[in-house]
């Protein structure tokens, strides 16, 4: 199955424990590679995620809608080599996702609202951003911090994820800034793992995941980091508006 010309991958997400982590990383080592850009280590993922003037993704989320778009500003390691704009939509549990490379000026305006150079891109999905974005008023929420590792299979075009220590940041949307302020995500004895694959997931993978089946989750990085986000300035601050650019 396609949508808007890309293909559906199936994605499947679990909250896991480091002891499972830990246990499950050194089996799935056995049979998948490492991505390359992974290492052994992993690597640092930041993200700006937008949202319009009546929070829809949050809210949609919220209220278990199981279609859904989100749009974000990716970089990798806080370098600004690599900037990704993205669109990510979501279909229960397929999701298809767009991205277009953007420079670091065009990621400037995006953070204050200017979504002007993206009317006349070459890139489909900055064109598709466009409208979206002026007919939603799509604005900055929240950045997205957590580290990566990652396995590669070729058969089934299977990904698996380890993501931890997930982030909110708070008070900033300078997402090349290694002092933007952030708070916990996820309790301190929990990472995120997620399963994307095609058509089909190998049964020698499932078998290794069988252990942290019972933990499947439906909730997304972003929709943690708006929650916890949300929390603080209930506690802390009395608008979100207080947010500097």
């Amino acid at each position: 199955m396609q949508y808007n010309g890309h293909k559906l991958r199936h994605e499947l997400k679990y909250l896991i424990s480091y002891r499972d982590y830990f246990l499950l990383s050194s089996r799935l080592a056995r049979f998948m590679k490492r991505d390359k850009n992974s290492g052994d280590d992993g690597y640092f993922i930041r993200s700006l995620y937008f949202d319009d003037i009546y929070d829809s993704c949050y809210v949609e989320k919220e209220d278990g809608i199981g279609r859904r778009r989100k749009y974000r500003i990716r970089i990798y390691n806080l370098d600004d080599d690599v900037i990704k704009f993205e669109i990510k939509d979501k279909f229960d549990s397929y999701i298809s996702k767009s991205s277009a490379n953007i420079t670091i000026e065009q990621c400037k305006k995006l953070v204050v609202g200017n979504f002007d150079f993206m009317l006349n891109s070459d890139s489909k999905t900055l064109r598709m951003a466009f409208v979206d974005a002026r007919t939603k008023l799509l604005r900055p929420k929240v950045i997205v911090d957590y580290s990566r590792e990652v396995f590669v299979g070729e058969e089934g075009n299977v990904r698996i994820t380890f993501d931890k220590e997930l982030r909110a940041g708070i008070g900033s949307f300078d997402i090349f800034s290694a002092k933007v302020p952030t708070i916990p995500a996820i309790e301190d004895d929990r990472l995120i793992l997620e399963v994307k694959f095609d058509d089909y997931l190998p049964e020698q993978i499932r078998e290794l995941l069988h252990p942290v089946n019972r933990w499947q989750t439906s909730e997304s990085k972003f929709w943690r980091c708006r929650k916890a986000q949300n929390i603080y300035y209930r506690k802390d601050m009395p608008y979100e508006s207080s947010l500097i650019v």
